[in-house]
């Protein structure tokens, strides 16, 4: 079996997608072509020797110099099990180069077949309230958390949010109310105006009794989480938003059960908020 030597080998077996490789060197699509890397061969059902073949490549943006072009790249590649010489891993890589230190940078953006990643424990609310795809990219950012890996936690937490924020509007609005639809119409309203205050203001009222004081800033920082742009955080500010952003939602869903709990107690279709069961 191949060993190999290279820090980039490491990068290829063992990051994450999203998670930034960096160097104080630059690191182009060449020096990854023809790489050794050890990995998981499903045909001989252990680790084999891997070697990395460039399929594909796009040149992103427009570039001042020849270096920094170079740097700038975005490209699959397709990694051959090399005992086997059938099995396929593709992985999709970009590179590009940042003004925090390390200067330059490589991370995985695609791969197929899809990594395989230790399984998170979901507290019992969050496993209930979302679906199978919300499941896997929650228990992905939190395996990122897990590894420090900012960029990759970030942008799973980010695909969860984008997809459930929706579902939490839709589940704290009372549908027995004379209110209706009111939190729908004001989060609509906000999402095109950004009048946070006004959308505080209007629907905390009408908001379930156990989220009045602060659901509707939370709502609001939940969607503006899914609005930022990754590229412009470092490594650290992608830690530390993705950890905010996984307490605040694991409160709200606790809220939200909560609530759902108490309302079915009492047996009061007006207090049922929760249409998520």
């Amino acid at each position: 079996m191949n060993t190999p030597n290279s820090s980039l080998s490491q990068f290829i077996e063992e990051y994450p997608l999203y998670s930034k490789f960096g160097t104080d060197q630059p690191i182009v699509a060449a020096d990854l072509n023809n790489l050794a890397f050890n990995f998981f061969c499903k045909n001989e059902k252990e680790i084999q020797p891997f070697r990395l073949e460039a399929t594909m490549h796009n040149g992103v943006g427009k570039h001042h110099d020849a270096e920094e072009a170079a740097v700038d790249f975005t490209e699959m590649f397709s990694g051959v099990c090399q005992s086997c010489t059938v099995y396929k891993v593709n992985i999709v890589i970009s590179g590009a180069s940042q003004k925090d230190k390390p200067k330059y940078f490589i991370r995985k953006i695609g791969q197929y077949p899809a990594p395989e990643t230790s399984l998170v424990k979901l507290p019992d609310e969050i496993s209930y309230f979302l679906n199978e795809e919300s499941r896997e990219f929650y228990s992905k950012g939190l395996r990122n958390l897990e590894l420090e890996y900012g960029a990759g936690a970030f942008a799973y937490f980010k695909k969860m949010i984008t997809k459930e924020v929706g579902k939490i509007i839709e589940a704290i609005s009372d549908p027995y109310s004379p209110y209706g639809s009111r939190i729908a119409e004001a989060f609509s309203n906000y999402k095109e105006l950004g009048q946070k205050t006004k959308f505080i203001e209007d629907i905390s009222p009408c908001l379930p009794k156990n989220l009045q004081e602060h659901g509707a800033n939370s709502l609001v920082m939940l969607y503006d989480f899914a609005s930022i742009n990754m590229d412009e955080l470092s490594e650290e500010e992608c830690i530390k938003k993705s950890r905010d952003i996984d307490t605040l939602f694991r409160y709200l869903v606790r809220k939200i059960y909560q609530e759902r709990n108490e309302a079915l107690s009492e047996k009061s279709p007006s207090k049922y908020f929760l249409r998520y069961s």
